[in-house]
């Protein structure tokens, strides 16, 4: 009997704007500022590409809340999935932090171009359609606002992985 085959770890890595790019947008505050309230307030507008409205969809806001006993590294990964018909949104609220875990946007998930990034406060991530992402990840305990198409028919087609695949945080 053979030795089960050891799983090819994903290093997670910083989120920036540029490396997002081939996956969606990155939401942070950006150039397109302007004083409000009396001049107390800077406002950001357009840091997120929302894009719901296919097939009668609307956006949803919603909060997925984890425990920090379910989420913990090495994170393994299960599964990708992705929604065709809508754009996807991950904003940690308060300290949370979250993994953007995601394989390309081609037919099949790419287990070879796995990539993670560190969703830190302060961030939030908008997944284009069709992008492959694993469910939910977050590091430790944290609530996730999420911005995604809600319709009749439900949007979510749901690929396991074939091979052993964990992320790892950097040290």
């Amino acid at each position: 009997m053979s030795a089960p085959e050891a799983a090819r770890i994903v290093l997670a890595q910083a989120l920036t704007r540029e490396a997002f790019a081939p996956y969606g947008d990155l939401i942070a505050p950006g150039a397109n500022e302007r004083a409000i309230n009396f001049g107390t307030t800077r406002r950001f507008d357009g840091v997120a590409h929302l894009d719901v409205e296919q097939g009668d969809g609307r956006a949803c806001v919603a909060i997925f809340r984890t425990d920090q006993h379910t989420h913990r590294a090495p994170y393994p990964l299960r599964a990708f999935e992705r929604h065709l018909l809508g754009s996807q949104s991950f904003v940690p609220l308060g300290a949370g932090r979250c993994l953007a875990v995601l394989a390309g946007a081609g037919a099949a998930p790419d287990e070879a171009a796995i990539v993670a990034f560190i969703v830190e406060p302060g961030q939030g991530v908008t997944l284009r359609r069709g992008v492959w992402h694993h469910p939910l990840i977050t590091i430790g305990a944290a609530d996730i606002l999420v911005i995604e198409r809600a319709a009749r028919d439900e949007d979510c087609e749901v690929v396991a992985l074939r091979a052993r695949v964990a992320v790892r945080l950097p040290e």
